[in-house]
């Protein structure tokens, strides 16, 4: 990392650690910044200061990216800075290796520094230590819709777990007139009244009233109105499968709503959430 002003963040929730070294790693100064705008504008100021005196690029190495360090790891990029991302587990190995005092922020920073220094002569630092690439700004937008796709995936599939042995507990035979909890006329069946109870005795015209409802699926549910019992625990299960029902749906949407925007159809055979 010759010829750049080299500045290490150890990142943390509300304040981060920074320091900054001349290329030989000479300490120019070390100070503390919030993680707000504030803070931010405060950090670039400095920066900048240096910049201005040393006449040499900026490269910054942040320990704890893609974590806290959002979003100032973008707008270090945006100033066309250099960004490093410092691996934790491998930070801790050269830690162990080249030992100092015991574990604070500023000492974290100056090791971050000292892996700037070395990094092009000591394998270990060129491990600890790897430039973060701009990615364009659809790899983002796909990244976070990826991540947000798998997050109410997670989720709607828990719900789906504690609902369906909520079923199994107060309600069995509700539960069996579906082969699939997930359903989408079984969902908008258990939510079409906030008591489970009512549900037994709804007519055949308001049966076909309730969305994805047909004739096949009216025929199962006064199948199981027929043999309908409910345990004692029903008076407050039953709310309880009623929400997590209204959750899966609005669950469903918001995978579905990701799905649309890849804008990549279903593989053959491959249920997609959202879809009955």
């Amino acid at each position: 990392m010759e010829y750049h002003i080299c500045v290490g963040i150890d990142v943390g929730c509300k304040a981060h650690r920074v320091g900054i070294a001349t290329p030989d790693g000479s300490i120019l100064e070390e100070f503390d910044i919030s993680h707000t705008d504030a803070g931010f504008q405060e950090f670039f100021r400095r920066v900048a200061e240096h910049q201005s005196e040393l006449s040499l690029p900026v490269a910054v190495a942040m320990e704890g990216y893609n974590g806290y360090a959002r979003p100032l790891d973008r707008l270090v990029q945006e100033k066309g800075y250099r960004l490093f991302n410092v691996n934790n587990l491998k930070l801790a190995r050269f830690k162990e290796v080249f030992p100092g005092a015991a574990k604070t922020d500023p000492i974290d920073t100056r090791k971050i520094l000292e892996l700037f220094r070395l990094k092009d002569q000591l394998p270990l630092a060129k491990d600890a230590i790897q430039e973060v690439v701009i990615a364009p700004v659809v790899n983002e937008k796909l990244k976070r819709l990826s991540r947000r796709r798998r997050h109410l995936v997670i989720e709607k599939m828990r719900v789906l777990n504690r609902m369906q042995a909520d079923l199994q507990a107060v309600c069995p035979e509700l539960l069996a007139a579906t082969h699939d909890a997930d359903n989408l006329w079984f969902l908008r069946f258990l939510t079409f009244r906030d008591d489970l109870r009512q549900l037994a005795r709804l007519r055949r015209s308001t049966i076909l009233q309730i969305p994805s409802v047909g004739q096949k699926y009216a025929r199962l549910i006064q199948e199981w109105q027929g043999k309908a019992q409910f345990s004692s625990e029903i008076e407050y299960v039953g709310p309880m499968i009623v929400e997590d029902a209204r959750r899966i749906l609005e669950l469903r949407i918001g995978v579905r709503s990701c799905n649309a925007t890849f804008g990549s159809p279903p593989r053959p055979g491959h249920h997609v959430f959202g879809s009955p």
